[in-house]
């Protein structure tokens, strides 16, 4: 048997023997991970070719970033682009766990409510400037008031001080073992930043893009192209790359990053040779890429996971018979075949952390998902006193797995009985009218990759649609006060159990997302968060 049918037979056991077959899944899985996510294993269709230095790769991005200010903004396309500008005092490896980028080391005291962190000598900015502990502090304090990931660390930070030019002491009001993992979060990250720019940013948005990071900003020319160059005055770090942590390398002379808003076009520009990647290709042009003697598909798993989120706060799901009986009704299958596409893009699982996060992923609870079951949720509809109230669903084709899901989805609910307003609107309207609880009962989103659970928005009580359910909030407090590890993974399963016995959200699967690049492109991770450092140009 293989390491991977070994790892997948652990899921179909009972209840009864889980103890002990989830703890060979959660290590199985880990080596998974080390082969298949870590990228260990190099491209077969490549030669083995020597890291060379020259060229302009020229990436092309779904979307124009709405901002340069990594801190600002929770696009990702600002990440895409900023962080080869920026970086962090801790960033991921290849198991998604933290691991010091800026920052040299660190010791925890006071149970976890004081971290004392030791910066990297010789880090310079570019500007020319060594950074140290008055930039750190500068940059987490107004991270602290503008980031919406910010806001919430700093409301239970107690004082965040320099204590030598390279250290630092943050202290906490409660221990957080979750700490590290949101420090080295890419979206909306804590990039550091020179103090002089951050001082005369204040509370807007940056204006000088002055980071830390292999590439060094050159131009932005919007909706054309963000021009950065390679910065030769970099400090890498000296370990083996690892996840995205380790040494960085800027390979390539330039990076033109350039929003092309139709994804053919942006598939058309890499098989003509206008660009080297593009993000996010349409699913169904997978036989397409693979036909192809020029450019090579790259699966970006994990990616995302397609859901349809309930209001809590108001209206007809705040009762949990409802929303049991729209979770009962559901055959996942066919959803995510209509709104994803192609087999080789979805993935049939409930589990609220993906099989490639070891240390997060949990089949608990997993009998609420995919049940199939109408005949249950039309006893549940009865048991409720539902008399046919219609469903406000709001969702869009800006993104048309939202649409094509819905419309499943919808067909399925109404054959169990509900009454359902699929109310299709365009992705700014639904922004706006999912923060207002007296507008709809459901949503469609998607939830992307998440290190840890007290930073996943699936999770999250303030986030639209409020589930905030007491026992989750104190399950997830506990998460992040502990730092024994099979106690988070204990705490975790809880939290799943709780997420389908409540229904916190509708999972509706795991979908992934096709990226190419040319054959010439080497060294390339298909990774949620884009990363050109470590990549060069093979020719002549």
């Amino acid at each position: 048997m293989t390491l991977a049918r070994a790892a997948l037979s652990v899921l179909e056991v009972s209840s009864g023997e889980r103890g002990a077959r989830m703890r060979f899944l959660r290590w199985s899985l880990l080596a998974l991970a080390l082969l298949v996510v870590g990228g260990l294993e190099a491209p077969l269709a490549q030669e083995r070719v020597a890291p060379r230095k020259g060229g302009v790769l020229k990436v092309a991005l779904n979307a124009e970033p709405p901002s340069l200010d990594l801190q600002w903004s929770t696009s990702l396309t600002t990440q895409q682009i900023g962080w080869h500008v920026y970086e962090t005092l801790y960033t991921l490896d290849r198991q998604y766990n933290p691991i010091p980028l800026l920052a040299e080391g660190h010791t925890v005291s006071e149970g976890g409510r004081q971290y004392a962190i030791r910066l990297r000598r010789g880090v310079r900015f570019h500007n020319g400037r060594e950074m140290t502990s008055a930039d750190v502090v500068a940059s987490l304090r107004r991270w602290g008031r503008v980031s919406a990931v910010g806001k919430s660390v700093w409301s239970s930070v107690v004082s965040a001080e320099p204590s030598s030019p390279y250290a630092l002491t943050l202290s906490l009001r409660e221990p957080s073992h979750s700490l590290l993992s949101v420090l080295a979060r890419p979206v909306n990250a804590a990039a550091i930043y020179p103090k002089e720019v951050v001082e005369a940013a204040g509370d807007g948005q940056i204006r000088e893009f002055v980071g830390t990071g292999p590439f060094r900003f050159v131009e932005h020319r919007p909706d054309q192209y963000v021009r950065v160059a390679r910065f030769n005055d970099y400090a890498a770090r000296s370990e083996p790359p690892d996840g995205y942590g380790g040494r960085r390398t800027a390979f390539v002379d330039q990076i033109l990053f350039m929003p092309v808003t139709e994804a053919s076009t942006r598939l058309n520009g890499v098989e003509s040779g206008e660009y080297h990647y593009a993000h996010q290709i349409a699913p169904e042009s997978y036989e397409r890429v693979l036909r192809s003697a020029e450019i090579e598909p790259q699966i970006v798993k994990p990616a995302i996971w397609p859901a349809v989120v309930l209001n809590h706060r108001q209206g007809l799901m705040t009762s949990k018979k409802i929303r049991q009986a729209f979770q009962a009704a559901l055959d996942m299958e066919p959803v995510l075949a209509a709104g994803i596409g192609h087999r080789a893009f979805y993935r049939v699982d409930g589990a609220l952390f993906f099989p490639e996060q070891p240390l997060w992923y949990s089949t608990g609870g997993l009998a609420g998902y995919d049940q199939k079951n109408r005949a249950k949720a039309s006893q549940l509809l009865r048991e409720a006193g539902y008399r046919g109230e219609p469903v406000r669903w709001l969702t869009t084709r800006d993104f048309e797995h939202m649409y094509r899901t819905a419309v499943v989805v919808k067909q399925q609910m109404e054959d169990a009985g509900f009454v359902v307003d699929l109310q299709v609107v365009d992705s700014a309207t639904m922004i706006k009218r999912r923060s207002v609880p007296e507008l709809f009962d459901a949503f469609s989103t998607a939830f992307g990759f998440s290190p840890d659970p007290a930073l996943s928005s699936a999770l999250a009580c303030a986030w639209p649609g409020w589930w905030c359910n007491e026992d989750k909030e104190r399950l997830l407090a506990q998460v992040n006060r502990t730092g024994d590890l099979r106690e988070r993974q204990a705490l975790m399963d809880k939290i799943q159990v709780l997420f389908y016995e409540d229904v916190g959200r509708i999972k509706l699967g795991d979908a992934f997302w096709l990226d190419v690049s040319r054959k010439e492109l080497r060294g390339v991770r298909a990774t949620y968060d884009l990363a050109f450092w470590n990549v060069w140009l093979a020719g002549p």
